[in-house]
C-alpha cells in the first residue's frame, strides 16, 4: 500500500536531517542525503518497502553515528560495540552492518585494543599473562587475536613485574613465619594470573 508524502520540512533541531509528513498522519525523520537519493518529494506515492528501507537507512546512519562519536571517548572492541549498540536498541542487522564498516575503515581493530588494555592494567593493576588473557576474552575479543598479542609479549618482562610486586607485598608478612609468608605470597600472585614456575623463582629472591 502506497503512502502519499504531502510535506517535507527541515528538522528543527537536528540540521542534518528532515521530516516527511505522509497523508495517513505518520512522519518520519530521515537524514537530508536520503531525499535526494531516493528523490523524495511532495506529492510523491511510496510503498511501504520504500519506507522500510527509508527506516533501515535512518536507523543504520544513526547507529553510527553514536559508535563513531563514542570511539572518540575511548576504544571498544568489536564485542563491546556489539553490546553497546544493542543498548541503544538497534537492531542485530544494523548492528552487524554497522560493525561491519567499522572494522573496514579502521574505527575497530580488537588488535589494537587488547594492547592497549594490557598496557593499561599492567600499569594501573598488574596481572599475569593467563588472567590478561581471561580478562580479552570475556570482552570478546576472539582467542586467535588473543593468542597473536601475547606471542609478542617476552616473558622476562613477566618475571620483572612479579618480582616487583612480590617485593612490595612481601613486606606484609616480614613478622610472619617464612612458610607462612611463601604460602600467602604465592597465593596472593596466583590470584593475580602468574605463572606458577615464575612465582616460585621471584619467591626465591624475595623470602
Amino acid at each position: 500500500m502506497k503512502q502519499k508524502i504531502i510535506d517535507i520540512q527541515k528538522h528543527p533541531k537536528i540540521a542534518s536531517h528532515h521530516i516527511i509528513h505522509f497523508d495517513n498522519s505518520h512522519n518520519l525523520i530521515i537524514p537530508s542525503v536520503l531525499i535526494d537519493n531516493f528523490g523524495l518529494c511532495i506529492g510523491l506515492s511510496i510503498e511501504k518497502k520504500i519506507i522500510e528501507k527509508l527506516i533501515a537507512a535512518d536507523e543504520a546512519m544513526r547507529a553510527k553515528n553514536i559508535a563513531l562519536s563514542v570511539l572518540k571517548e575511548r576504544i571498544y572492541s568489536k564485542s563491546q560495540m556489539v553490546t553497546y549498540l544493542e543498548r541503544e536498541g538497534f537492531t542485530d542487522n544494523t548492528i552487524q552492518q554497522i560493525v561491519i564498516e567499522l572494522i573496514q575503515s579502521g574505527h575497530i581493530k580488537d588488535r589494537e585494543f587488547a594492547v592497549k588494555w594490557i598496557n593499561r592494567r599492567q600499569k594501573s593493576n598488574p596481572r599475569g599473562n593467563s588472567l590478561l588473557k581471561q580478562e580479552l576474552l570475556e570482552k570478546g575479543v576472539d582467542r586467535d587475536t588473543v593468542d597473536q598479542v601475547f606471542s609478542k609479549l617476552d616473558e622476562r618482562d613477566d618475571t620483572d613485574l612479579v618480582l616487583q610486586i612480590a617485593e612490595k607485598r612481601s613486606k606484609a608478612y616480614r613478622n610472619l613465619p617464612v612458610q607462612t609468608a611463601r604460602r600467602r605470597l604465592h597465593a596472593y600472585l596466583a590470584r593475580r594470573g602468574f605463572d606458577s614456575d615464575i612465582i616460585l623463582e621471584v619467591m626465591e629472591q624475595v623470602l
